[in-house]
C-alpha cells in the first residue's frame, strides 16, 4: 500500500492543513453559530466538498474538478465525510428540534433532551458496475468530525480524523464483503421488488469499522471551537509513507464484542498474543473466559488486527446499530 508518489504534489501539509482548519472550518463556524442564535437556525455546514479539500491537503493529492462525478482525488482515491458536530438534537417530551448549543426546548422548555451522535459514511451503490469500482478502489479515504467527550456533554472541544481504507489489500478486505453484502442481499432484493432503497452506512466506531481494518492517518482537535479555538495537531503521517504491516490498524474496543465472539476470541487465538493486551497480565485464560462479558471488556479493553481478525464478520442489515462505542 504504497501512495502514488507522482500524484502527491502538495507539500507543506500539516501548515496548509492549520490554515484551512482556521479559514474554511472554524471561522464559518464561529459566523454560523452566531447568526444561528437570530435565525433559530442550524450552524452545521455540510462537510462533503470541504472533505474533499482536507482530503487533498492531508494526502497530498488534489482533486480532479470532478464534484459529485469522477475521482475525489487525482489517484483516483474514494473521499468521504462524517459530520456530528452541530446535529440537530431532540427534546423527548414533545418531539421539537434542539440545537446543540440550546439547554433547553425552545418549544415546551424541557430539559430532557436526546442528543444525537448518528451521523455516518454512505456509501451509494445501485449497479453491478457500481460495486466492481469500490471493489477495485485503490483507497478511500474516510473524514470524521465528532465531539471526543460527547458522552460527557463536551460539545466545546472537536475532533478531525482521517482515515484510509485499501479495498483490494488482504487485510482490508472486509470493506468489499460489506458493499458486496450491502448490494447483493439489501439493496438488490429491494430494488427489485420495487421498494425504497438506501445507501450502506458505515458507522464511525462500530464493529464494521474496525473490522476494515482501517489506519489512521490524521487526528487534531480544536479545543474551544467556539471561543479561543486552539488547533493541536495529534497525528499526521507523511503522504509518501508506505502503509504497509508495520503501520498499526486503529485498535478495536472489546466493549462491541457480543458473548459468542468472546467466546470465538479466548479458543480461537492464542493466549500468548492476549497476555500483553491485558491490563493484569498476570491473569490467567481460564481466569478470564469465567469473567462476565462486561469483566472481560475491563481487562481486555482492545484488541488488535491480529486477533479480530478472527472473529467473524457479523450478518448486516440496514438499519442504525443500538449502540455505539465512541473513543476518547
Amino acid at each position: 500500500m504504497l501512495p502514488d508518489s507522482s500524484k502527491i504534489t502538495i507539500i507543506n501539509n500539516a501548515a496548509l492543513v492549520e490554515q484551512f482548519l482556521n479559514e474554511i472550518i472554524i471561522t464559518p463556524k464561529h459566523l454560523l453559530s452566531t447568526w444561528a442564535r437570530i435565525t433559530n437556525q442550524t450552524p452545521a455546514a455540510k462537510i462533503g466538498y470541504i472533505g474533499q479539500h482536507l482530503a487533498s491537503l492531508i494526502t497530498g493529492v488534489k482533486g480532479t474538478g470532478s464534484g459529485a462525478r469522477g475521482d475525489d482525488l487525482a489517484d483516483g482515491s474514494e473521499v468521504k465525510s462524517c459530520n456530528k458536530v452541530d446535529q440537530a438534537d431532540k427534546c423527548n417530551d414533545c418531539g421539537g428540534r434542539v440545537l446543540r448549543f440550546e439547554t433547553k426546548c425552545s418549544k415546551c422548555g424541557s430539559t430532557d433532551i436526546t442528543r444525537k451522535d448518528d451521523s455516518k459514511w454512505l456509501f451509494s451503490v445501485r449497479s453491478e458496475d457500481e460495486l466492481n469500482q469500490y471493489l477495485q478502489l485503490n483507497r478511500v479515504v474516510l473524514i470524521l468530525m465528532d465531539y471526543p467527550r460527547f458522552y460527557e456533554n463536551n460539545f466545546n472541544d472537536v475532533r478531525i480524523s482521517v482515515f484510509e481504507i485499501y479495498p483490494t489489500e488482504n487485510r482490508m478486505k472486509v470493506f468489499g464483503e460489506l458493499i458486496s453484502n450491502h448490494y447483493r442481499n439489501i439493496y438488490r432484493p429491494k430494488a427489485d421488488n420495487g421498494q425504497k432503497t438506501n445507501p450502506m452506512n458505515l458507522h464511525p466506531w462500530s464493529f464494521q469499522f474496525y473490522k476494515c481494518n482501517p489506519i489512521k492517518t490524521f487526528e487534531c482537535i480544536i479545543s474551544d471551537i467556539d471561543n479561543t479555538a486552539k488547533i493541536g495537531i495529534t497525528k499526521f503521517i507523511d503522504p509518501t509513507a508506505e502503509r504497509d504491516s508495520r503501520m498499526e490498524t486503529e485498535p478495536m474496543p472489546t466493549s462491541l464484542l457480543k458473548k459468542g465472539e468472546w467466546e470465538t476470541l479466548l479458543n480461537t487465538a492464542d493466549f500468548n498474543s492476549i497476555k500483553p493486551l491485558l491490563v493484569h497480565q498476570e491473569t490467567a485464560k481460564e481466569a478470564l473466559i469465567k469473567m462476565s462479558t462486561e469483566d472481560k471488556a475491563k481487562e481486555l479493553p482492545f484488541i488488535n488486527e491480529e486477533l479480530r481478525n478472527l472473529i467473524p464478520l457479523r450478518d448486516i442489515v440496514s438499519v442504525t446499530q443500538a449502540t455505539q462505542y465512541h473513543r476518547t
